[in-house]
């Protein structure tokens, strides 16, 4: 899951002026907030930029367990 609909809201964006900020298409905005999609290493890049905050905090690294333990 990713963080990036809290933040753009909590900046006062809508996802048609990221879009313009960051050259993202604003259906592909969309689609990372809902999860449909992974961004991109270089959309990451900008969409951090655009927000003024780190990477790590927009996309958080995906844990990844062995087994569920069933």
């Amino acid at each position: 899951m990713n963080r990036l609909r809290e933040v753009r809201k909590q900046k006062g964006l809508s996802q048609l002026k990221l879009a313009f900020m960051t050259s993202i298409a604003p259906w592909d905005i969309s689609r990372i907030e809902n999860g449909w999609t992974r961004p991109y290493p270089g959309w990451r890049k900008r969409l951090s930029k655009a927000l003024g905050v780190p990477e790590s905090e927009l996309f958080p690294p995906e844990e990844k367990s062995g087994t569920d333990g069933d």
